[in-house]
């Protein structure tokens, strides 16, 4: 898939200039120079930058079907990525080897879930079986079932739009790995399972 590739690429490309600023930042912390606020404002940000890199890398990039990841790496980079969001706690129960693809699934998930989440809450990623369960926890949840039954039918998804790419990429990887998807909505909890 061509943006896929475009993904890869994009992620690659950016990966050397946040690199050499966190190079950079090293350089200066290792010199004696006090951290300002200033400073500490830099790192957060660039903290943050590379965490989304990180995490835009395994939604929109390409997967392989050989390569695996440790369910404990992408909970890692999950868990940078949601810290930059105050208003987000992620609660992760999924363990042992995952192939790429399904991380990527998982991912992807969680970035649609997590639009459910207007005013912040938790998510939730759960490991059952052979099953991926993910879900918004809040007193207010507004998931945009239109994308969510799109997703699941593969007919009714809009124009791909930038703010909601994720719905329509998941609906490829689904597809390609002849996975379905349901969701529920109860007072206080949004679940997605593939």
């Amino acid at each position: 898939m061509l943006s896929a590739l475009v993904g890869s690429r994009i992620c690659h490309d950016l990966a050397s200039p946040l690199g050499a600023i966190a190079n950079g930042l090293e350089l200066l912390s290792l010199s004696g120079t006090d951290m300002s606020a200033e400073m500490n404002l830099v790192q957060d940000s660039l903290r943050g930058a590379m965490a989304t890199l990180d995490l835009s890398r395994l939604a929109f990039g390409r997967a392989e079907p050989g390569d695996m990841l440790d369910a404990q790496d992408l909970h890692g980079t999950l868990a940078v990525y949601y810290a930059s969001r105050p208003r987000m706690t992620l609660d992760w129960q999924v363990t042992g080897p995952l192939s790429r693809l399904h991380a990527q699934i998982i991912v992807l998930l969680c970035l649609g879930v997590e639009r459910a989440l207007p005013r912040g809450g938790q998510l939730c990623a759960v490991r059952a079986h052979a099953r991926i369960e993910v879900s918004a926890l809040a007193d207010t949840l507004t998931p945009d079932m239109a994308l969510w039954d799109g997703v699941k039918s593969g007919t009714a998804l809009p124009a791909p739009d930038p703010r909601t790419a994720q719905f329509n990429m998941l609906h490829y990887c689904l597809a390609m790995q002849g996975l379905t998807l349901d969701h529920t909505l109860t007072d206080g909890a949004f679940t997605v399972a593939v």
